[in-house]
């Protein structure tokens, strides 16, 4: 069960926080400089060439703040920028952070269509065949296949209309292939690790599993971490 915690609670001025922005690749290292009872005011990250990163007003922010063993992770919107005794942004205070440990990622329930071709032995793949994606995380997926997958093989995954990210495509490796009996009989469960989301993807992924997350915890269904 994923636990949240009220922001003020974790929170702290001088406290160290990495950011994703929505459509960057990058991560960005900022700390806290200052709170208010809805804004966060933390230290302007630089970019690589160390000039300073500048978002639009509006963008939305993934933000992993580091405590002791864990992380705090949340979801923000950039306000406006600053100078008080360094250049800050101002960015929306989160109600709740998420405590994560050893950066595990929540694995929800989900339903979506998705198209998948398994690796053959010469590494040709073959023709797509459309499945549904069972459940997914931040770093994997499970799907159901007519017929087994061998396992450390690789899969091409195509998945369509996933809210937050579109069409998601990845590169993915065959973790765990298990055989279960449904009501039309049995199929083949194959949990995948993704390979090559890059964290801009990774961050609107995430984003959509908090929201499935949130509806699944407001129906009182436990979640899982892998």
């Amino acid at each position: 069960m994923p636990e949240l915690i009220k922001a003020d609670a974790v929170l702290k001025i001088g406290q160290r926080i990495e950011f994703f922005l929505d459509d960057d690749d990058e991560k960005y290292t900022s700390r806290i400089e200052d709170m208010t009872p809805t804004e966060l005011v933390v230290a302007m990250p630089v970019d690589k060439k160390r000039r300073p990163v500048l978002p639009r007003s509006g963008q939305r922010l993934y933000g992993l703040a580091l405590g002791d063993q864990c992380r705090y992770q949340f979801f923000s919107v950039f306000h406006d920028k600053a100078m008080q005794q360094v250049p800050v942004w101002m960015i929306q205070k989160p109600a709740m952070v998420e405590r994560k440990q050893n950066r595990a990622f929540v694995r929800v329930r989900v339903n979506l269509l998705a198209q998948v071709q398994v690796m053959n032995q010469t590494g040709g793949f073959s023709p797509p065949t459309e499945i549904r994606v069972i459940d997914i995380s931040g770093n994997g997926l499970a799907f159901a296949f007519p017929e087994p997958v061998v396992v450390g093989g690789q899969v091409a995954i195509e998945i369509h209309n996933v809210p937050e990210v579109g069409t998601l495509r990845a590169m993915g490796r065959v973790m765990r292939c298990t055989v279960v009996e449904t009501s039309k009989g049995k199929v083949h469960q194959v949990g995948a690790q993704l390979l090559t989301l890059t964290p801009a993807v990774r961050n609107r992924l995430v984003h959509y599993i908090f929201d499935v997350q949130r509806r699944a915890l407001a129906k009182g269904i436990e979640m899982d971490e892998v």
